[in-house]
Parts: C-alpha cells; sequence; structure tokens
C-alpha cells in the first residue's frame, strides 16, 4: 500500500484526500474560489481516562493568503500550554508542517504520526493515531447545517481513534497506551468565518458543536453516527436531532456538563449524561479560533493571518484559575466523562463559552439549562 490507497469502505474518497490540497474542479495550486476565507485543516485531540492530560493539535492552509499555521495544547492538571507556528504557504501543499509541528498520513484513514520538536515551552510529543471508527465523506454544501451551524460550503469527514506514543510536559514523559487513550480528529475544507482576521467574521457564532464520544455499540460526531472501521454496513448516518441540556459554572457560566437527547435516524431517543473532568480543557482561542471573545487570548491573531515567516510563539496559563479561565475562553473543547445506558467512557464536548450560557438561558439554538 502507498500513501495514497485506501479501502473502499472510503469511497468516494483516496488516500490523497487526507491530504490538504482540495480545490475542486481546479488543478492543486488554482483555488476554485478567489475567498479569502477559503481554508483546508486536520486537527487531533487525544485524552486519557483519568483525567489530567489532554492534547490537541491542527494544521491548516490558506491559499488565497499564502499562509499556514499549526498549533499544539497540552493541558497537564489544568496547566494549559499552546505552540503556535506560522509560514508562508508556497506551492508544496503535500508538506505537513509548520514550525516544530509536523503531521505525516502513514496510512490513510487508519493511521497518522503527530510529532511536536522540542521547542522553548516545554512540551512535545509523539504520537501514532490510530482510527476506530469510518471516515465518511460529507459535502456540507450552501445551506446545510452541521451541530445548528449554518455553513457557506464545506466538505470533510471525522473520525474517533486511539493513539500511543508519549507527551513531556517540562522534562516529564508521559507515556500514552491504546488501551487508556481515547481521542477525536476531522479534516474540513472550504470558506471559514473571521479566516484572514476579525475583519473577516460575520459577527454571528454558533454556541456549541457538541460531542466526540464513541460507546461500545455507537459513536457521535456532532450529529454523525459513526460506524467503527470494517462494519459490515456501509457509510454512516446522521441524528434527526439533538437537544443540548446544560449546566455552568455558577460565576463564570462555562460549560461544566449536562446530558444530550439524540434523536436516532428511525425515531428513537437516546441521552448521554456528562461531566467535565476538572480543568482539562483546550482553550482553541489560543490556537486561533477567534470568535466574540476575539482571537488569541494575547494579540489577538486569527486563523489565517499572516504574523511572519518562520515564526514560532506560545504560552502557558494556569487553567485552575477561574479568572484565567473566564480571561482565555471561547471555542473550547472540555474533556468529558460520558454516560449512556450504564456504561461510562470519555470524549470531547466542543462548545463556545461564555455564548453557550446565554443561548440556553434563552432557549435557543436546541440548547436549554438543565433544571
Amino acid at each position: 500500500m502507498t500513501s495514497f490507497d485506501a479501502d473502499s469502505q472510503h469511497a468516494p474518497m483516496s488516500g490523497l484526500d487526507e491530504y490538504l490540497v482540495h480545490n475542486h474542479p481546479h488543478p492543486v495550486r488554482v483555488m476554485w474560489t478567489s475567498d479569502p476565507k477559503a481554508y483546508e485543516r486536520v486537527w487531533f485531540a487525544a485524552h486519557n481516562q483519568t483525567g489530567d492530560l489532554l492534547i490537541a493539535c491542527g494544521l491548516a492552509f490558506y491559499p488565497n493568503l499564502d499562509t499556514a499555521e499549526a498549533f499544539a495544547i497540552v493541558n497537564r492538571s489544568g496547566r494549559h500550554t499552546t505552540v503556535r507556528a506560522h509560514r508562508r504557504l508556497g506551492n508544496d501543499r503535500m508538506s505537513l508542517q509548520a514550525g516544530p509541528l509536523s503531521l505525516t498520513v502513514v496510512r490513510p484513514f487508519q493511521e497518522w504520526r503527530l510529532v511536536l520538536d522540542d521547542n522553548d515551552y516545554g512540551i512535545s510529543f509523539d504520537i501514532s493515531w490510530f482510527d476506530t471508527t469510518r471516515a465518511v465523506y460529507r459535502n456540507l454544501g450552501a445551506g446545510s447545517v452541521l451541530g445548528g451551524v449554518p455553513f457557506a460550503g464545506v466538505a470533510g469527514y471525522d473520525g474517533l481513534g486511539t493513539v500511543e506514543g508519549w507527551v513531556r510536559v517540562d522534562g516529564e514523559q508521559h507515556p500514552l497506551d491504546r488501551d487508556h487513550w481515547l481521542g477525536s480528529r476531522d479534516h474540513h475544507w472550504g470558506t471559514r468565518d473571521g479566516v484572514g482576521g476579525r475583519a473577516n467574521w460575520s459577527g454571528w457564532q454558533h454556541a456549541v458543536s457538541g460531542a466526540f464520544v464513541r460507546f461500545p455499540e455507537w459513536a457521535l460526531w456532532v450529529d454523525h453516527l459513526l460506524r467503527d472501521l470494517d462494519d459490515p454496513k456501509p457509510g454512516s448516518s446522521v441524528a434527526r436531532r439533538i437537544r443540548h441540556r446544560l449546566r455552568f459554572e455558577p460565576d463564570i457560566h462555562m460549560v461544566a456538563g449536562g446530558e444530550l437527547e439524540v434523536e436516532m435516524p428511525r425515531g428513537e431517543k437516546r441521552v448521554i449524561r456528562f461531566d467535565r473532568i476538572g480543568n482539562q480543557t483546550a482553550y482553541l482561542r489560543c490556537g486561533m479560533y477567534g470568535g466574540p471573545n476575539g482571537g488569541t487570548p494575547d494579540g489577538d491573531i486569527w486563523q489565517g493571518q499572516f504574523v511572519g515567516d518562520g515564526v514560532v510563539s506560545g504560552e502557558t496559563y494556569d487553567t485552575n484559575d477561574p479568572e484565567v479561565r473566564s480571561a482565555i475562553c471561547g471555542a473550547d473543547q472540555h474533556h468529558m466523562r460520558f454516560e449512556y445506558d450504564g456504561t461510562v467512557t470519555h470524549g470531547i464536548y466542543e462548545v463556545y463559552d461564555p455564548l453557550a450560557f446565554e443561548v440556553a438561558s434563552q432557549g435557543r439554538q436546541g440548547l436549554s439549562i438543565l433544571p
């Protein structure tokens, strides 16, 4: 198998679809649109099941802005460290690297390698990622909605998996093994609000994306009902509707837990209950996910914004301090303990804090406050 081959269960995608090269119907170096907000991104998150170590990283290309960027976040018991890297994109869109972060497709839709080399910010890792669910292509064209979010035009796929390897925090190395580590990933391309800076943001923000979680018999990625690799049933399916009933921290109004009511394709309703584990959250504003709270907490950098070629930056926050959490929150990925029908597992719940509290208080976007 070459790095461009893929199993037929992922049709119509080929292994090349794992790379950040999508431009239909044009050649790789000619974008299908002149919109500066055109982007393509891969994102990974991994966490243990004891709630003391959370990792997130991503790589994104913005061809019309000639920029590439990457970020890596490690939250060790509330010590939240980010490394960011920026470079000119140039013509080579097969190079999945920026600064100290490099990604490698080992086996398409089955295995990646994620490496964060030593840097000035005290975190590094070497992680092998293994898909456990089947990647299924979805074209979220104009007018489509994902998790309550309207899209002007986005396509891609998502999935859940396990990891092994190691992560190092301030010289202390922590092993990762597939029996105790879970994760989620996605790969999307199209146009994204806010790319290039605050001036390119419409002013609208969805409050909740949803859960990325896998139970023994089923898996949920926002509204996408995923199937395991090699499941005899083809493809995947989509939930009819999801209602979010949420609990919040009393003073800063960040999500602390709640329950999801998932209406399955045939009308069956399943209720998932979840609780945040400590202060184990990946604060994606630190990874340049802009929105109502701004771009990066220090510097207001947004996705796709050019800050220099070969620039690496980062910082560490103590997210056990509620004032710090309140200052850096926004697009947040909370490590949650999930329970369904007596089965307990762990996953991610993605939300925009504290906007989710405001929307839930008003009973909008399928959100409410759990009594």
